[in-house]
């Protein structure tokens, strides 16, 4: 117990909470915090350190686009979140989606949406020709935040902010603020303290991993979004695995109706060169918050 207290407070500070916030932020809160990071692989090197910074992911399933539901046989997600020790020369954090949806009969219609710091645009593909779409920008920021990672790199960001509290079920409930500028958006995460995995490590050390996040909820802008996440796994090629484990099943409500079912089928979590150039157009429209 005393070794993994001084764990927890090692990472804290490598994650950039200053001293002052991590004096007030409570060890419940510390406690689900480190468990949930080192189950979604978060934790890097023999210091812990948070070095996951990009993701690829891809799958299938439905989506409401413009108030009707369609059929996505391709969905590919790069996200890239933000280092706060370095300067970055684009915008960050930063998401694009790439799908292509079919409604009942009609022609596929192919979507690149992207966020970038505080900019949003459309492109016919990614990178290519861009339309800005400012009115998309916070629900946009919004799903970075709710991938599993990102809401953990949420919660350490929120620090004395967070707290902690429990379910009718008994299992621990986070409650924080999300990163500005979407710093209005207080979001409850749930989790699942079960363990639901063993890894033996090279010396023989069975560990166990559990404090899945299962179920975060928001009041966004007016409208109550839920998320719930089910079968984590390394979906990483088998000869790529890195340890770190995405919902295999992901959906997500907008005041109870289901506006994405999304199932996923392959990762790239080591890292992969992501990074979403801000178009010349996009950056003479402006940002849709003030700097």
């Amino acid at each position: 117990m005393q070794v993994r207290v001084v764990i927890v407070a090692i990472t804290w500070g490598i994650l950039n909470i200053s001293q002052s916030a991590y004096a007030q932020v409570t060890p419940e809160v510390q406690s689900v915090l480190y468990e949930a990071a080192d189950t979604l692989g978060l934790l890097r090197t023999p210091r812990e350190v948070d070095r996951v910074i990009t993701m690829i992911y891809s799958g299938s399933g439905t989506r409401v686009i413009e108030g009707e539901t369609c059929v996505m046989d391709s969905y590919r997600a790069s996200l890239r979140y933000a280092i706060p020790e370095i300067v970055h020369p684009f915008p960050v954090p930063g998401m694009r989606v790439d799908f292509t949806c079919v409604v009942s009969d009609a022609e596929p219609q192919r979507y690149v949406q992207v966020v970038a710091g505080g900019y949003a645009w459309d492109e016919d593909e990614p990178g290519g020709n861009s339309e800005s779409m400012p009115e998309t920008l916070r629900e946009r920021l919004l799903q970075i935040w709710l991938v599993p990672q990102g809401l953990v790199k949420a919660a350490v960001e929120a620090g004395e902010l967070a707290t902690a509290s429990s379910n009718s079920d008994g299992n621990p409930v986070l409650t924080f603020p999300l990163p500005a500028p979407l710093d209005d958006t207080i979001v409850q995460a749930t989790f699942d303290p079960e363990v639901f995995l063993y890894h033996t490590m090279p010396n023989g050390t069975r560990r166990e991993f559990g404090h899945r996040l299962v179920h975060v909820e928001t009041e966004f802008d007016g409208t109550l979004v839920e998320v719930a996440y089910a079968d984590y796994q390394d979906w990483n090629e088998s000869d790529y695995k890195a340890d770190v484990l995405l919902p295999g099943h992901i959906i997500q409500t907008v005041d109870g109706a289901t506006v994405m079912d999304l199932n996923l089928s392959l990762s790239n979590t080591y890292n992969p060169y992501v990074v979403m150039p801000l178009p010349a157009n996009i950056a003479a429209a402006g940002t849709a918050f003030s700097e």
